[in-house]
């Protein structure tokens, strides 16, 4: 049974990513992916307008629950949406740069798992911060993928990111806190528990995945965990060096030597952590300048700077 429906307004989605395909795999016994996007590219250059059009449209989905914005239809309030998840975003980040920089990772993952791998939100942890739990930064979503088999089976999906200007720094940014998740798993297991998690679901949604996810509970259908991880970095290409359509050749053509390069680096990692047991969803997206690029727009979203 599928109770859980995507949140995310996916419409502009297909208009604002491209994916960029290429042969390199994580070559897991699980279900998996590695997959690569690039943004709208204009003079030479990856546009961010329509990016942050886009994130303006769902910041409210991230960081609410579905019933909270049920709540807000119903009360005639949708207009409020966005305003008041920016400024719960605003009071969570404490004026925290490198923070609210972080955050758009978590951001892009939300919407990658859910666009992409078809992985419904299960929570997110800045939501938890209204119910006065704030222990939330950084702490990324929590996504449910149902899979497609003769037996019905789910993973739930730890969410992880990281951007900044070198994809292999990247990489052994996200892994930390996927090394944290993995050690901890009681700790997530316990917010599905609280009153919190009672507050977030309609009752029938929330009785099937207490009977899917509480431990004790007489279980029928197979639950695995899984990751999911954002990777953002700098391309690292001289506009002026190239025309416009040599540039947007040249994207393709250095996006697929990076994943070359580092896809045999994440499946070591994976190993090295013993982490083969489970499911990788990686999704990787190039920057301009991923240092400054990931603050300049979460302060925009955010209404011009914290």
């Amino acid at each position: 049974m599928q109770l859980l429906k995507k949140s995310l307004i996916e419409i502009g989605f297909d208009g604002i990513f491209t994916e960029v395909e290429h042969t390199e795999s994580l070559g897991l016994k699980n279900p998996h992916q590695l997959r690569m996007f690039h943004l709208n590219v204009e003079s030479s250059s990856f546009s961010l307008d329509a990016l942050r059009r886009f994130l303006r449209k769902n910041i409210g989905r991230y960081v609410y629950s579905r019933s909270k914005i049920e709540q807000f239809h119903v009360e005639g309030d949708s207009e409020s949406i966005g305003l008041l998840a920016t400024n719960l975003l605003r009071k969570v980040c404490n004026a925290d740069d490198i923070w609210i920089g972080e955050e758009l990772g978590n951001v892009m993952l939300y919407v990658f798992l859910e666009q992409i791998l078809g992985a419904p939100k299960l929570y997110n942890k800045i939501e938890l911060a209204q119910f006065g739990n704030h222990n939330v930064q950084n702490g990324g979503g929590v996504h449910l993928l149902p899979l497609n088999g003769g037996i019905p089976s789910y993973q739930m999906v730890f969410g992880k990111s990281n951007i900044i200007g070198d994809l292999k720094d990247a990489i052994d940014n996200a892994f930390n806190s996927l090394i944290t998740v993995r050690d901890n798993p009681s700790e997530e297991l316990r917010i599905v528990e609280s009153t919190i998690f009672a507050q977030t679901y309609d009752n029938q949604t929330a009785e099937f995945l207490k009977e899917l996810i509480i431990p004790g509970k007489q279980k029928n259908t197979p639950l695995d965990r899984a990751f999911g991880v954002f990777l953002g970095y700098s391309l690292g290409l001289i506009a002026d060096n190239y025309s416009n359509e040599a540039f947007r050749k040249e994207i393709k053509r250095r996006m697929n030597k990076d994943v070359k390069a580092h896809a045999a680096y994440i499946v070591k990692k994976i190993k090295e952590e013993n982490l083969s047991a489970h499911s990788f969803y990686f999704y990787i997206l190039p920057f301009n300048d991923a240092d400054g690029e990931k603050l300049s727009i979460m302060n925009e979203l955010l209404g011009g700077g914290v």
